[in-house]
C-alpha cells in the first residue's frame, strides 16, 4: 500500500475509535434519557446479540489460520457464523452501535452511530476487495452464496437449503 493510503487507513481507524468512545460516553451520560423502557430493553438485547456474534466470529476465524512448520497460511473461512454472513465481526459491531443508540435515546447518539455504521460499510467494501485479491474465485463464489451482513437471509438460506456448496478449488 502506498504511504498516503496507509496514512488515510490509519486516520480512518483513529476517527472510528474516537467516535466509538464518544458513543459509549454519551450512552453512559444519557442512558434511557427518553425513559422508553421497551427501546431500552431492545437495546440490551441487541447488545447481547452483537457481543455473541463477535465471539462467534473470533472463534470461527481462528480456523482460518494454519501454521505448519513455520509456514503460515490463511484460508477462506466459510463455516460457523461465516456460513451465514460474510462479515460477522462488522455485523456484531453494527448491532452494538445500534444498541447504544437505543439505550441513550438521544439525537447525538443517532448522528455518531450512523456515522460509525457508514464507516463500517466502507471498511466492508475495502475488505471484500482485499479478499478477492487474496482468495480469487473462491471468494467470488462465497460472495454469491453468503450475504454480506444480513443474518436473517443467511439463516433462511441455511434452513431451506438454498445455500450451495462453495467450491473449494483455488484455496
Amino acid at each position: 500500500m502506498p504511504r498516503e493510503k496507509n496514512f488515510a487507513h490509519l486516520m480512518g481507524h483513529i476517527i472510528y475509535i474516537i467516535l466509538y468512545l464518544f458513543l459509549i460516553l454519551f450512552t453512559t451520560l444519557f442512558y434511557n434519557s427518553a425513559n422508553l423502557q421497551i427501546v431500552l430493553y431492545t437495546g440490551w438485547l441487541l447488545l447481547v446479540l452483537g457481543v455473541f456474534i463477535l465471539f462467534a466470529s473470533v472463534k470461527s476465524r481462528k480456523k482460518g489460520h494454519i501454521t505448519e512448520k513455520e509456514i503460515k497460511k490463511e484460508i477462506l473461512v466459510d463455516t460457523g457464523i461465516y456460513a451465514y454472513v460474510r462479515h460477522p465481526g462488522y455485523l456484531g459491531h453494527m448491532l452494538i452501535i445500534f444498541s447504544l443508540i437505543l439505550m441513550a435515546q438521544r439525537w447525538i447518539n443517532i448522528v455518531i452511530g450512523s456515522t460509525l455504521i457508514a464507516l463500517l460499510f466502507f471498511a466492508i467494501i475495502e475488505e471484500e476487495k482485499r479478499n478477492i485479491r487474496k482468495f480469487g474465485d473462491a471468494y467470488k463464489n462465497y460472495m454469491k452464496s453468503v450475504s454480506r451482513v444480513n443474518l436473517f437471509a443467511g439463516i433462511f438460506r441455511q434452513l431451506t437449503g438454498k445455500i450451495g456448496k462453495i467450491p473449494r478449488e483455488g484455496r
